[in-house]
């Protein structure tokens, strides 16, 4: 039995969607919640910026890392 690791190319953005997100957007993007994000982001599970106080997420970032987190099917 051989094992194939699929591949998926991870795309940038379309020009009408932002790249950076905040928390919230991160969140619904992600199917998920702020807390979550959050506790991403205070693990340092995941990249992101700080500007002042504030953190956004790159979404190429967050799609990295949706696709890292993946379960195999055996």
């Amino acid at each position: 039995m051989s094992s194939t690791k699929r591949c998926r190319t991870i795309l940038p953005p379309e020009p009408s969607e932002r790249r950076y997100l905040r928390i919230d957007e991160a969140a619904q993007y992600a199917s998920t919640t702020e807390w979550q994000i959050r506790t991403l982001i205070w693990k340092r599970a995941i990249p992101f910026i700080s500007i002042g106080k504030r953190h956004v997420l790159d979404r190429l970032d967050l799609d990295i890392y949706l696709q890292n987190q993946k379960v195999a099917v055996s």
